[in-house]
């Protein structure tokens, strides 16, 4: 198995992380929509358009708004990383080198969001980088197609080509732009162009239907260099907390803006022979948490997010949607699917497939391929044929697979009736817990870290 150690040896510097800081020419404030125009009385939600704005969507007040908080984690998924990321929560980027699926089901199936990173996280990704890693975590994840919707670009160097791509491959959104000062939107679609990072020409470069951009919402450090991701690392956690903290205020105490939280769990991570970053981590789970306890906070997945632009709704009545329901399938046996079914302590047990390639290794729990995959052939043979014994059948598109079990060749639910427990657990600001819906109240993590209580999104990329 390829060590993780030689992409920690990569990055030398803060300066050299995946879009750690914006890059100078965007700290100006001139007028940084540039040549973005759009009318919303012609672009409307009902025709899946929205314009670019910094007012909360349906003519809501900031005070009847959610504030809604997005933590994304960028990379590859796997033991030690996922131990780190599920102390924080939110969404996943996933890029396929050094990935466990079996891990990447087990977020998926625990309510988180997965998103596309490309194959091997190249800087200007072509349309077979970005469709192979999702074919890859459809066939050894077990992600329902329908259910990977967002890409972020690695480095965040996103493109014209790069957007179009995803628009013909039908995702639903991008988060790769950044929002630094006079250009804190909510997420817009590119029906009219790109809003953020005017100040690179890309505004009046593309024009895309029904694509939605998700900002990214930098905090300024003590230069007045807005940062992106992995805030941490630009300073002590004092310093970090104060920034955090300032830059969630301007959000929270004006038009309630989404804000994010963007990170590498590799350097909240400790590794033998570098610097414990437990300082770090524990400043940004106590920012976290600090957050959480101001009212009408919500922890969101980015689809999450989306699902209410199209329909907003006052935060009082925000937990009564379905889509924020944090719900457990009840089901009567193990099954391969990412969870602990017959609560034994033991997710997927003795169920997972361990695929070993000489150099490299993977687990899943479907069939293993006959060969390391590749950019050219994410997807290899099965090394079991379809029919015979060990053989194991991919998610059909009318299955969720929390549902499906790859072994029996069989959905155990469809529809919205099947066996579900709520395990949504709401605290109040005051500290005293209450039930799912509270008015006032912001969701936090249950023991098994739903999306719907605290967003988790990876983006994800691998190769081998």
């Amino acid at each position: 198995m390829k060590s993780l150690s030689l992409v920690i040896l990569l990055v030398s510097s803060v300066l050299a992380q995946e879009g750690a800081t914006v890059p100078s020419g965007a700290t100006t404030s001139t007028s940084s929509t540039g040549s973005y125009s759009c009318d919303p009385n012609s672009c409307q939600i009902q025709n899946n358009c929205h314009c670019a704005s910094d007012k909360p969507p349906g003519g809501l007040s900031p005070s009847d708004t959610p504030q809604f908080v997005t933590i994304t984690f960028d990379d590859s998924v796997q033991d030690t990383l996922s131990k780190t990321a599920k102390s924080l929560i939110d969404v996943t980027f996933v890029s396929m080198e050094y990935t466990d699926f079996s891990l990447v089901q087990q977020w998926y199936a625990a309510g988180n969001e997965v998103a596309d990173h490309t194959f091997s996280h190249v800087g200007t990704p072509s349309a077979q980088e970005i469709a192979a890693c999702k074919s890859m975590l459809t066939t050894y994840g077990g992600i329902p197609p329908t259910k990977i919707q967002g890409f972020r670009a690695p480095f965040l160097n996103y493109t014209q080509e790069t957007l179009a791509t995803l628009s013909q491959q039908h995702f639903l959104y991008d988060s790769s732009a950044s929002a630094v000062g006079d250009d804190l939107y909510w997420p817009y679609t590119l029906d009219h162009g790109m809003a953020n990072d005017c100040w690179t020409g890309i505004c009046n470069q593309v024009k895309l239907p029904g694509l939605w951009e998700i900002p990214m919402y930098s905090v300024m450090n003590n230069a007045s260099v807005p940062q992106l991701m992995d805030v941490y690392l630009s300073g002590t956690p004092n310093d970090v907390t104060a920034w955090s903290n300032a830059a969630f205020d301007k959000h929270y105490n004006g038009n309630r803006q989404p804000f994010g939280i963007y990170v590498h769990p590799t350097h909240l991570t400790s590794y033998p022979g570098l610097a414990d970053p437990k300082d770090m981590l524990n400043g940004v789970i106590d920012f976290i948490h600090s957050m959480g306890k101001k009212q009408d906070v919500w922890f969101v997945t980015n689809q999450q997010l989306l699902q209410w632009m199209k329909n907003p709704v006052k935060a009082s009545e925000l937990g009564k949607q379905d889509y924020m329901q944090c719900n457990e399938p009840v089901i009567p046996k193990e099954i391969c699917n990412g969870l602990d079914d017959d609560h034994n302590g033991s997710i997927d047990d003795g169920l997972v497939n361990s695929c070993n390639f000489g150099t490299t290794s993977m687990n899943t729990c479907f069939n293993c391929p006959s060969g390391a995959p590749t950019l050219n052939n994410p997807t290899p043979e099965s090394t079991v044929k379809n029919g015979t014994a060990g053989y194991r059948y991919l998610v059909p598109g009318n299955c969720d697979s929390i549902w499906w079990d790859p072994i029996g060749n069989t959905c155990l639910c469809q529809g919205t009736d099947c066996p579900v427990k709520s395990v949504a657990k709401v605290t109040a600001p005051n500290g005293q817990t209450g039930s799912n819906g509270q008015s006032g109240a912001s969701l936090l993590s249950s023991d098994l870290l739903f999306s719907s209580i605290l967003a988790f999104l990876i983006f994800f990329y691998q190769y081998y």
